[in-house]
């Protein structure tokens, strides 16, 4: 590929030559003929460095720190390492800033099948069209590599069996999962007229908790939540359980197979787990209201990080705490040495999202407002729903959590 300074030259030669022709001007035609030269060398050197880096090239991403709060320093340190018997040449790393994608996959693992599936039911658009859109495309892309070229930082050549580490910063102003990915590495002739990428980087993942304000009383209403009991353990293994059987639930992804109750599944043919009470001081369930209709780009980061300050007091005071969304998916969290990450883990990956039809079916196939629930087995400590004043304007809570929950609203 040409590079800017490549592109300009060759053009300009390519006008000179033109020119010359055109007015008899012999200068003008040698000039485009040396600049041509000049590009075969280059092209020529260019085969040569390409072929030692993709030998002797060997990249490695190493993540410091996996997981940081919002606004905190970050590195991802790029090493690379020669390990021919030949000296590498120069080599260029891309601007890394143009790689970093921010995404928001949820709890629950989300199939794309179906939409791969769909893509490629899509009739094909006729041969012209989808050439010249490819065209464009490729056209596109070309111009979006040069300009990250111009700004690639480069490496110094180095002899066998040394190493050049690079440290990448993170975006960490944007909460989510921080995905560095197709980082380039580059080789040029000595000109720097033609480059060609000779290696791609592994990616590189972070995740960026919420920052949660600082809230005066844990409670929406100024209350103690924690005043009655309990009894969910669906999606952990809590070792305060009890020996008392409470009842039998629906099973939930994440229960543990030893609560199965057999004579149910023969019987009726659905899943059923035991469900035993728990001698808990209290806990707190987060409803955290994702449906996409009741949001915008600054209410959805509002209510996670209004869920992250609800939830970090209650564990705190010692309260498990049970996390719920309105897209199904759940987690129950106790106030242990891993409580603290791991609900800062979670809130981290939520962002709006609907409901999957599977999970629709699962839980009742009629959602309220667009909002599916997995809450079975509820029966007791505190309920506090967190949704914006769209959200209260849509009711999605079934009614017999209504009574129990109490609404925090964000701005």
């Amino acid at each position: 590929m040409l590079t800017t300074r490549g592109a300009v030259l060759s053009t300009g030669s390519a006008a000179a030559a033109v020119a010359g022709l055109a007015y008899g001007v012999e200068e003008f035609v040698i000039l485009a003929l040396a600049v041509g030269v000049l590009l075969g060398v280059g092209a020529l050197s260019l085969g040569m460095r390409r072929r030692v880096g993709r030998r002797a090239l060997h990249l490695v991403v190493r993540v410091p720190v996996a997981e940081v709060t919002a606004g905190q320093p970050a590195v991802v340190e790029l090493t690379v390492t020669t390990t021919g018997r030949r000296r590498r040449p120069p080599v260029l790393v891309e601007d890394p800033s143009a790689h970093w994608a921010v995404s928001h996959p949820g709890l629950g693992e989300r199939s794309i099948a179906g939409a791969r599936h769909h893509s490629a039911l899509r009739p094909r658009p006729p041969a012209d069209g989808w050439f010249d859109r490819a065209t464009q495309r490729d056209r596109r892309q070309r111009t979006a590599e040069r300009r990250a070229l111009s700004r690639a930082r480069r490496l110094p050549d180095a002899g066998p069996g040394t190493a050049a580490t690079m440290s990448i910063p993170v975006p960490t102003g944007t909460r989510g999962l921080l995905t560095l990915s197709n980082l380039g590495v580059w080789c040029e002739d000595p000109f720097g007229l033609v480059a060609s990428r000779v290696a791609l980087a592994p990616p590189a993942h972070v995740i960026v908790y919420p920052a949660a304000p600082d809230l005066a009383s844990p409670n929406p209403t100024g209350g103690h939540p924690g005043g009655r009991q309990h009894s969910s353990t669906a999606g952990t293994t809590n070792p305060l359980s009890g020996d008392d059987l409470s009842g039998l639930r629906p099973y939930a992804p994440g229960d543990r197979l030893t609560r199965l109750h057999w004579p149910s599944l023969a019987h009726s043919g659905e899943l059923m787990v035991r469900e035993f009470l728990e001698p808990q001081s209290g806990s707190l369930t987060l409803l955290v209201d994702l449906r996409p209709s009741v949001h915008d780009a600054q209410s959805i980061e509002k209510t996670v990080a209004r869920a992250a300050a609800l939830g970090l007091a209650a564990l705190a005071r010692g309260l498990t705490v049970e996390l719920c969304t309105s897209t199904g998916d759940r987690v129950v969290i106790t106030p242990d040495v891993r409580g603290r990450p791991m609900l800062l883990r979670a809130l981290a990956l939520l962002g709006p999202a609907q409901a999957p039809p599977a999970v629709t079916h699962r839980w009742g196939n009629r959602p309220s407002g667009g909002a599916v629930w997995a809450t079975a087995g509820l029966r007791g400590g505190d309920v506090v729903l967190v949704t914006t004043a769209a959200g209260e304007a849509q009711p999605s809570l079934p009614e017999s959590l209504r009574p129990l929950a109490e609404t925090a609203l964000v701005p």
